[in-house]
C-alpha cells in the first residue's frame, strides 16, 4: 500500500511544471483508478519539497486518511475550483485529465497553479504520468506521439532524478514502517461520566423521613500513557448522595441478654440514626470522607504497567496511591451487572460485584499473571494477588486518620466513658488493611470460575464493606455485619432501654449499673480480623443471555472479646443484552446480602441476641441505550428485613425505586 500512496503524494505539486515544460496537453488532475490506487489507499495530501526530512515530518498528517472525504478525486477539469476556462493552461488541463489522469488535485478541488516546484516534485509527476502512459500503450489505447516524444526528451533531461527516485520512494516506506512501530507520544485522554438518579424509598421498613431526591454523581478520569502499554489514571469526582444522603431504616429492635439476669433486655436504636447500607446505590459511592453537596475531590490515582520477566512471561502490575480497590485490577466475574460502581451496570451495590471485594482498599500495589502452563488442563487461567490499606498516609499512631490524632480511645456517647478498646492505628502496615489472592479459569470457553480469599485488619469504626474507610455505614450488607462501632453506638446512644423504654444515657448513668460498671454497651468492641473465602462464575450459554452467581463466607474475630462471628453472602442474576436494542441490558437479580449469620455477638456485659432473619434482596433493571453516549435505566430493589433486626414496628421490607440517567464522553 505504501508505494502507490506516496506516489500520489508526490504527484500534486508537479502538475505545474508539467503544464509549463512539456506542452498545453501535459497537464492533467489524476483519477484513482486510472493511478492504479485504490479508494482506501489514496489521501491527496501535499509534499511541498521531495525532501526525506520533510515528509517523515509530515507523516502523521498523510497517514489520516479517515480524515479525507471520499469525493475529492476530480473527473473534469471543470471541477477544480481556482481553474477557470480563461486560464491560459485550461485547455492543457483538460487534454491530460480526459486522455491520461496522472494528476491528483488538492483535498480542496484546487489546483494551486501559481505555485513554484521543485526538480524533484518535477520528476515525481513525470514518473506518474510514464506508467500511465506505459500502462495505457500495454492495453492498447491510443496515445499520442507528440506526447510520447515530449516525454522521453524530459526522461533524458531528468534521468538521474527518475533513477534516485525509485531507491528514495523505498528508503521512505521502510522509515515510515518503522515509525508506525515505534512512534509514541506521551496522550492524556479524557474520559467522563454523569449521573443524574432520582430515586425514593418505600415500604414498612423505610423510614417516614426518607423523601424521594434527585442526587448526582460524576466522575473524570485522565488517562495517561507513557509507553503505549502502561496507564496513569486520574480522577476527580464530585457527588450529591453519599454520606449520609442515603437511606435510613425505621427504628429497630435489638435483644440484649442482662448479666443480672441472664434474661433479655430491649434495646432500640435511635431512628432515621442509621444510613441502611442494604439500600446502597453505585452512584452513593463517591468521595467517601467529609465531601458532600458535589465538592471536587480526588478518588482515585492509579497506576498501571506490564513487566516482561523473559520471553512469554509477563506480569500486569498495579499501584495505588488513592483510592485503590480490588476491581481495578481482579476479575470479579459478574459481567453486565459489574460497571466499576458506574452508571451502565446494575443500580444496587450488591448486583455488582460478590461483596468480598469490598473487604479492603485504599493505597497498595497488586498483579496479575497468566498461567499459560495450565490452559491444556483447566483452560486459560490467571492468578491475581495485592495489598491495600484504607489510611496509608497518615502516621498518626491512634486516631481516625483525618484531621487529628488521639491518644487511642475516643468517648463512648452510651456511657460518657472511654470506649475499652483502642481506636487503631494507621499508616501503611498499622491501619486498615487488605491481602487478597484469587485464581481464575475458562472451562470450554463459555464458563469463568474464580477462587478468592482476602485477609484483612478493620479499625472499630471501619464497616467490614466498606472498601478501607475509616468510619461509616458499609456499602453492602447490614449494619451488624459491617461491625462499625461508632455507626452503632451513636444511634444507640440516642435510644432507648427496655420495655417500656429509658434512654441509653440515663439508663447508663444512674443506679448500680453506673457504680459496677455493668451498663448496657453492646457494641463497644475493638478492631475486627476477618478471613473470607469467596467463590464467584459466570456462563454464557448464548449470546443473548448470561448467568453469573457468587457466593463468600467470612470469620470476624473481635479483638478485645475473644468472640468470633460468622458472616454470609450469595446471589445470582440472568442478564439479557441487547434486548429490543443494541446497547439495551436487561438485569434480574437475587440474593442474600452480608448479615450475621449465628445468634450470639460480644459486649461489654455479654451478649446480645439477634434473630437470624436474612436480608433477601431482589433487583430488576432495564438500561435502554438512548444514544452511543446517553442512557436511562429504571429499576426496582427490594430487600426483605434489611437490617436483620427486630423492627418495632413488625414490619420487614424495603422497596427503593430508581430512575438513571447516564451520560458518558
Amino acid at each position: 500500500m505504501l508505494r502507490p500512496f506516496w506516489k500520489s503524494l508526490l504527484i500534486s505539486p508537479a502538475l505545474l511544471g508539467m503544464a509549463l515544460a512539456v506542452s498545453p496537453a501535459a497537464t492533467a488532475a489524476e483519477t484513482k483508478s486510472q493511478a492504479g490506487v485504490s479508494r482506501d489507499e489514496m489521501t491527496g495530501s501535499e509534499v511541498a519539497q521531495f525532501d526525506q526530512s520533510q515528509l517523515i515530518e509530515q507523516l502523521e498528517t498523510y497517514s489520516d486518511e479517515d480524515g479525507l472525504e471520499t469525493n475529492q478525486q476530480v473527473t473534469s477539469v471543470s471541477e477544480l475550483r481556482d481553474v477557470s476556462p480563461t486560464d491560459w493552461a485550461y485547455e492543457a488541463l483538460r487534454s491530460l485529465v480526459e486522455r491520461y489522469g496522472c494528476i491528483v488535485g488538492y483535498p480542496d478541488r484546487t489546483f494551486r497553479g501559481n505555485r513554484a516546484t521543485s526538480r524533484w516534485e518535477f520528476a515525481a509527476g513525470l514518473n506518474a504520468c510514464l506508467n500511465t502512459m506505459e500502462r495505457l500503450i500495454q492495453e492498447n489505447v491510443a496515445v499520442l506521439r507528440e506526447d510520447i516524444e515530449k516525454l522521453k526528451r524530459l526522461m533524458q533531461e531528468f534521468e538521474a532524478e527518475l533513477a534516485a527516485l525509485g531507491a528514495r520512494v523505498d528508503n521512505l516506506e521502510g522509515r515510515v514502517a518503522f515509525l508506525e512501530d515505534h512512534q509514541f507520544s506521551t496522550t492524556t485522554k479524557l474520559v467522563g461520566e454523569v449521573i443524574f438518579a432520582v430515586t425514593a424509598a418505600g415500604g414498612s421498613r423505610s423510614s417516614e423521613d426518607n423523601q424521594a431526591v434527585l442526587q448526582d454523581r460524576i466522575r473524570l478520569s485522565f488517562n495517561s500513557s507513557f509507553s503505549g502499554e502502561d496507564l496513569l489514571v486520574t480522577r476527580l469526582s464530585a457527588s450529591t448522595g453519599t454520606g449520609s444522603n442515603r437511606f435510613t431504616m425505621n427504628q429497630p429492635d435489638l435483644r440484649v441478654i442482662n448479666p443480672d439476669t441472664g434474661q433479655p433486655i430491649g434495646i432500640s436504636l435511635e431512628e432515621n440514626t442509621v444510613v441502611n447500607p442494604t439500600a446502597t446505590q453505585t452512584f452513593n459511592i463517591g468521595p467517601r470522607r467529609n465531601e458532600e453537596d458535589n465538592d471536587v475531590v480526588i478518588d482515585w490515582v492509579g497506576y498501571y504497567a506490564p513487566i516482561e520477566i523473559f520471553n512469554n512471561f509477563k506480569v500486569d502490575t498495579y499501584v495505588s496511591a488513592w483510592g485503590g480497590k480490588w476491581y481495578d485490577f481482579v476479575p470479579t466475574l459478574n459481567p453486565f451487572f459489574e460497571d466499576f460502581d458506574g452508571g451502565k451496570g446494575s443500580l444496587s451495590t450488591f448486583s455488582q460485584r460478590n461483596p468480598i471485594y469490598r473487604i479492603g482498599g485504599g493505597a497498595g500495589a497488586g498483579a496479575s499473571v497468566q498461567l499459560d502452563w495450565l490452559n491444556n488442563v483447566l483452560g486459560p487461567t490467571s492468578i491475581s494477588f495485592g495489598y491495600l490499606a484504607g489510611t496509608p498516609n497518615s502516621p498518626c499512631v491512634n486516631g481516625d486518620g483525618g484531621d487529628k490524632c488521639n491518644s487511642g480511645k475516643s468517648t463512648n456517647p452510651a456511657t460518657g466513658k472511654p470506649y475499652a478498646e483502642s481506636d487503631g492505628g494507621n499508616g501503611l502496615f498499622n491501619g486498615n488493611y487488605g491481602a487478597l489472592a484469587q485464581i481464575n479459569t475458562n472451562i470450554f470457553d463459555s464458563v469463568n470460575i474464580g477462587f478468592t480469599y482476602v485477609h484483612a485488619y478493620h479499625k472499630p469504626d471501619s464497616p467490614i464493606f466498606g472498601e478501607g474507610i475509616n468510619k461509616g455505614p458499609g456499602i453492602v450488607g447490614t449494619s451488624i455485619a459491617n461491625g462499625s462501632r461508632s455507626t452503632l453506638n451513636n444511634a444507640f446512644a440516642g435510644g432507648s432501654v427496655g420495655d417500656p423504654g429509658t434512654s441509653t444515657t440515663s439508663f447508663n448513668g444512674s443506679g448500680r449499673n453506673s457504680l459496677d460498671g455493668l451498663e448496657v454497651n453492646p457494641f463497644d468492641w475493638g478492631g475486627k480480623v476477618t478471613n473470607s473465602y469467596g467463590v464467584a462464575g459466570t456462563w454464557r450459554p448464548y449470546d443473548w443471555v448470561n448467568f453469573s452467581a457468587f457466593g463468600s463466607f467470612h470469620n470476624v474475630r473481635y479483638l478485645g472479646r475473644g468472640m468470633s462471628a460468622e458472616l454470609w453472602t450469595g446471589g445470582g442474576g440472568f442478564a439479557f443484552p441487547d434486548l429490543f436494542k443494541e446497547g439495551n441490558l436487561l438485569g434480574v437479580f437475587a440474593g442474600v446480602q452480608p448479615y450475621q449469620g449465628d445468634s450470639d455477638r460480644p459486649t461489654t456485659a455479654g451478649y446480645h441476641e439477634l434473630p437470624l432473619q436474612n436480608p433477601i434482596t431482589v433487583e430488576v433493571f432495564y438500561r435502554y441505550q438512548v444514544t452511543d453516549n446517553i442512557s436511562l435505566t429504571p429499576g426496582v430493589i427490594w430487600i426483605s428485613k434489611p437490617e436483620q433486626f427486630v423492627n418495632m414496628q413488625g414490619s420487614d421490607g424495603e422497596v427503593v425505586g430508581t430512575l438513571r440517567g447516564t451520560f458518558s464522553f
